[in-house]
């Protein structure tokens, strides 16, 4: 059957509850849209008890057989699993073009908190969109990040949309990928992400996103400052832009518990709760428990480190 519409993502079998909290942040605002979800471990677990009554479509390795350079990615990046579903991203797009006119591809790790229409409206005019980093563009506030850009790419390859007349595009990507996926500083490649870089040199159509609440994530804390709205009390970006989504990775949630990104506290606790609902463990709980040890690891004494790497080789030798 095919659709106008969809999302698309790519995830690991132990990462279902991701892909189930992606689809519940979506679906409250269109209950009609569909994601579909690729798993690319070779051995695949059932899920499909998980998605009864949900819009919420699994595609394995062998769905994607068809597809340019389907075969020879999974081929070249069998064992290792992270390279290999990164690689997939153009291929898994690719398929989702056969059964929608548009498709909007996300990490599992992001979270929506505001209608999303307005993408796929931009997919009527465009063939591809991209969502800049929006790093810093000087090293004044922050060098890390500053540098980051030049290093790891313009874009965020945790999101990518697509319409069907981009499919040039995106299999470009899928044949670059298949070329080199992985990490070369010295030729400026990161992994599947630097090569959107040209994407809006070579091709026409290429819409960069320019809403700063896309992609919230901790690389663009200065870029797209918090603030809160005095009047409505709703976080907003530079007091103009609603928060679309959040990538959530572990740098984004440890710096919002950390408090160097107060303002998007309630936004993790929601994506939180989502998540412990389909399954998770408490991610919040997880990490602060990990800040805990490594204040007590820094704590420690030069005994207590001796007698700790002692215990660590009996137990070697004993079991």
């Amino acid at each position: 059957m095919k659709h106008h519409k969809a999302f698309c993502t790519i995830i690991t079998n132990n990462y279902f509850s991701w892909a189930l909290s992606l689809y519940d942040s979506l679906q409250k605002f269109d209950e009609d849209i569909i994601l579909y979800v690729a798993v690319v471990d070779h051995t695949f677990q059932d899920h499909y008890d998980k998605i009864l009554g949900k819009n919420i479509k699994i595609i394995t390795l062998n769905d994607l057989g068809n597809i340019g350079f389907a075969k020879e990615i999974i081929n070249k990046y069998k064992d290792q699993l992270n390279i290999l579903r990164w690689a997939l991203k153009p291929i898994v797009i690719s398929k989702c073009l056969d059964f929608s006119e548009k498709v909007i591809f996300t990490d599992a790790d992001i979270y929506f908190f505001n209608s999303y229409q307005f993408l796929f409206d931009d997919l009527d005019t465009n063939n591809v969109l991209l969502t800049p980093h929006w790093s810093p563009k000087t090293p004044a506030k922050n060098k890390v990040e500053y540098e980051t850009i030049f290093k790891n790419g313009i874009y965020n390859a945790g999101f990518i949309g697509a319409n069907r007349k981009g499919r040039e595009v995106i299999e470009f990507w899928a044949e670059s990928c298949y070329t080199f996926c992985g990490k070369n500083a010295e030729v400026g490649l990161h992994y599947d992400q630097t090569y959107l870089n040209l994407l809006p040199i070579y091709y026409d159509n290429v819409l960069i996103v320019k809403h700063k609440g896309c992609n919230i994530a901790s690389w663009n804390i200065e870029v797209c400052e918090r603030t809160l709205d005095p009047t409505t009390n709703q976080v907003k970006i530079i007091d103009q832009y609603p928060i679309i989504f959040i990538h959530f990775t572990n740098v984004t949630i440890d710096g919002i518990l950390k408090n160097t990104d107060p303002l998007l506290k309630n936004h993790l606790l929601e994506f939180n709760n989502t998540m412990i609902k389909n399954g998770f463990r408490d991610i919040i709980k997880e990490r602060l428990a990990y800040f805990e040890r490594l204040v007590k690891e820094q704590n420690e004494t030069a005994w207590d480190k001796l007698v700790k790497r002692i215990k660590l080789v009996y137990y070697k030798i004993r079991y």
